[in-house]
């Protein structure tokens, strides 16, 4: 059969995605391995598939498409390889996602566009001003990757961030409206601060410490102290998983006098002062931090149940409870850290927060280890449980805290023990490029 067409590595890739075929069934579909389909994807424009194979793409097209298929491929040929690899960039990264929750989100990027694509486009529906409803679009959109972050993770969200920014940006420089411009800095300042929180998580201080800054200064050109008081909290942040304590401290107390007694200051006196503070022993010190933050959240407005880690609204009771139990932890008031754990319990496990599900069961086993009676068994089994639950999605702090306990467990000699610290050796070896630090803690030390 003479071919109809000399394919390249795209168009076959262009073929596979016009007929909604996965690798495997598109590579079983031809008849070829899944790695060939693979290297083709891969290398794009710059492969040419060997003659037996282009023979039977040509068959492939001719007798086993649809028109509708047909039309797709089309389409996807004329739009090029650029537009392909964007569509594709990020659902490139779910491959490490848990079987079904990479299923729903192939699915749906297979479906819908990104938020970025639909704001570009409404983007040029305009001239010289910015349509409110594009503004609306932007806002719902960071309302989404904040509501998927403890879903999906800082790997495979981060890149929206970025795209969402550049539109950001591009309206920025068409805008000319003074309160369309306020609203769009201040979504360029927080994309900013997302992206820096997000730096934490995955322990890339640098580009943390870089993002943070940069929402603060925006944050600072628009004399919105709201967000400047969040940026200093994730400064501080950044400081403690960075072993920075002292630094912490201060920017905590910063973003506390820019808060006012406002919502942030929950965030700040707990995640940033109160922890802080228990890093160097004094006990007053946290106590006072805890207190104070109890008193703003009796004169604002606080979400109910498990507020989100990353928001840039008021930490509810429960978010606030478990960073109290982490910093009476860290200054040695186990009684009081499993007491604040215990209250948060029942919410946290109900919630869809991994990671918080991994942070308290890693502080309750901790403070259980450390206790004048300590519950080895029980505290080992609640470190397994936090590696189980953010198998999938390991972040920075988790792996802090659960080779904190395995240090706290270093002298003990049990099996429940041994249990825990091989966990720990496998948990560790997938999370390292993703959540380990520069030079990683190893389990047995």
């Amino acid at each position: 059969m003479v071919r109809g067409r000399e394919w390249t590595g795209f168009e076959a890739a262009a073929l596979q995605e016009a007929m909604r075929c996965s690798v495997r069934d598109f590579a079983a579909m031809l008849g070829i391995e899944t790695t060939t389909v693979t290297n083709w994807r891969t290398g794009l424009g710059s492969v040419r598939p060997r003659t037996k194979a282009q023979g039977i793409l040509d068959t492939t097209y001719q007798q086993r498409t649809t028109p509708e298929d047909r039309e797709r491929f089309a389409q996807i040929v004329a739009e090029g390889e650029a537009a392909w690899r964007r569509r594709r960039s990020s659902a490139s990264l779910q491959r490490d996602l848990p079987e079904p929750v990479a299923a729903i989100v192939a699915a749906d990027h297979d479906v819908f566009e990104g938020p970025s694509e639909v704001v570009e486009r409404m983007r040029l529906l305009q001239t010289r001003e910015v349509d409110d409803a594009v503004l609306d679009v932007i806002d719902l959109a960071l309302a989404d990757l904040l509501d998927r972050y403890e879903l999906e993770g800082p790997v495979r969200l981060a890149g929206e961030v970025r795209a969402l920014r550049r539109e950001v940006d591009a309206l920025l420089d068409l805008c000319r409206q003074p309160r369309q411009s306020q609203r769009l800095f201040r979504l360029a300042g927080q994309l900013a601060g997302v992206l820096g929180y997000m730096a934490v998580n995955r322990g890339r201080f640098h580009h943390a410490d870089i993002y943070s800054r940069e929402a603060l200064s925006v944050a600072e050109f628009i004399q919105d102290t709201d967000l400047q008081a969040w940026a200093k909290g994730t400064q501080s942040f950044c400081a403690y998983y960075k072993g920075d304590y002292p630094g912490a401290v201060a920017l905590a107390e910063e973003g506390i006098q820019l808060a006012a007694g406002g919502p942030q200051a929950i965030r700040l006196y707990t995640n940033g002062l109160a922890r802080a503070l228990g890093r160097f022993g004094d006990r007053t010190g946290v106590e006072r931090a805890i207190d104070a933050a109890m008193s703003v959240a009796s004169t604002v407005d606080t979400p109910s149940g498990l507020s989100p880690a990353l928001s840039f609204a008021a930490y509810s009771e429960a978010r606030w409870k478990a960073n109290a139990a982490t910093a009476y932890l860290t200054v040695g008031e186990y009684d009081k850290s499993l007491a604040y754990g215990r209250q948060v319990e029942d919410l946290v496990n109900s919630s869809d927060s991994a990671w918080s599900r991994s942070l308290v069961r890693l502080d309750m086993a901790t403070a259980l280890v450390h206790q004048p009676h300590p519950d080895i068994e029980y505290a080992m089994d609640l470190g397994i449980e936090a590696l189980d639950a953010s198998r999938h999605r390991p972040i920075r702090s988790v792996w802090q805290r659960s080779h904190d306990l395995a240090n706290a467990v270093a002298t003990v000699d049990t099996g429940k023990v041994d249990d825990y610290i091989g966990e720990l050796r496998e948990w560790s070896a997938s999370a390292k490029p993703i959540a380990a630090p520069g030079n990683p803690t190893s389990p047995a030390q």
